[in-house]
């Protein structure tokens, strides 16, 4: 057994192998020893993803991107390959929640399969600049704090990716909130670097809208209300994914000629308990469900949604197996 491994030993041998059984092995410890450090590891902000026996790290599907100049309707093009959609995270310093957790996991398990990350709005609060006033006497983090923990999380799922793994996001309205304030309150810094959110994120390509293939569009919100998965897919005519309800499900519309098309609702990678949400004082949410889309085309044709979802045991599973 080496003795007194550091935390930047462990964390090198794990990022080596993504598994804990590999990890012991390496260092001639228990794997319980193992996972109760990686938890302490992750308390501290630094997400350590796993991968499971089947996981692999190879060439991920072809994926192409289109990106517009006016940043407003990006598209991708996919024939085989599976996308996770994820919204509303809401990232909040010193946190890292269950969702965030598995979808880093899982895309670190899926390898090859992942052909794209989508998170789809909302990854930033923005709290102190909102329009809505104060909550009490509780003092929300600060923009430069919250912009931090935004860049932190999102790097976590660019550590977690195998390479040429599509990054892409959508602006939500929470997000709108860094570049609208500025706009309003000094409006002659336009153009200086770091007055638009997409500088601070130079990996994820941004967009209001992705439209994926000819029959898919990726947006944060649309309808609200309970039935609005079902009002996005008819009204909009081709599959929808959409966040901002923080529901997690789909509602199917078959038309003529047996065409399916779905309404999808991609939840929360936020925890339900966040400071964020405490304006609800002690009400729960609206069927919000922590958790996030997997889709997957075959021969460009979008198979039934799946999704990785936090049950009631606070942790969260996929297919079964549990990712966080």
């Amino acid at each position: 057994m080496k003795s007194k491994v550091t935390r930047e030993e462990f964390i090198k041998i794990w990022e080596k192998t993504h598994s804990p059984t590999a990890v012991a092995r390496e260092l001639g410890l228990e794997t319980r020893t193992v996972l109760d450090r990686r938890k302490r590891i992750e308390r501290s902000g630094y997400l350590l993803p796993s991968v499971s026996n089947t996981g692999d790290v190879k060439t991920v599907p072809a994926g192409r991107m289109i990106i517009s100049r006016r940043r407003d309707v990006n598209r991708y093009e996919i024939q085989n390959g599976a996308i996770l959609i994820g919204s509303d995270a809401h990232y909040h310093p010193g946190h890292i929640s269950t969702a965030h957790k598995a979808l880093c996991n899982l895309a670190a398990d899926m390898g090859s399969k992942l052909s794209a990350v989508i998170l789809n709005g909302d990854i930033l609060d923005g709290a102190q600049i909102s329009r809505h006033p104060r909550d009490g006497w509780e003092k929300p983090p600060n923009v430069k704090e919250e912009l931090q923990a935004v860049q932190e999380r999102t790097a976590d799922i660019e550590k977690a990716v195998a390479p040429k793994v599509h990054l892409m996001r959508t602006y939500g309205n929470h997000d709108a909130r860094f570049e609208m304030r500025l706009a309003q309150a000094v409006p002659e810094f336009e153009g200086v670097a770091g007055f638009t959110l997409r500088e601070h994120l130079p990996k994820w390509e941004d967009s209001l809208r992705i439209d994926i293939n000819e029959d898919v569009v990726v947006i944060h919100d649309w309808h609200n209300g309970i039935h609005s998965g079902w009002n996005d897919v008819l009204k909009g005519g081709c599959t929808t994914v959409t966040g901002h309800t923080h529901e997690l499900g789909y509602k199917a519309h078959v038309g003529f000629k047996n065409k399916i098309h779905y309404g999808i609702k991609t939840g929360m990678l936020a925890d339900e308990d966040q400071s964020q949400f405490n304006y609800r004082k002690g009400k729960p949410g609206f069927n919000w469900r922590s958790g996030f889309a997997v889709l997957t085309w075959v021969d460009g044709v979008l198979i039934q949604p799946e999704f990785c979802a936090v049950s009631e045991d606070g942790n969260a599973y996929f297919r079964g197996e549990r990712y966080a």
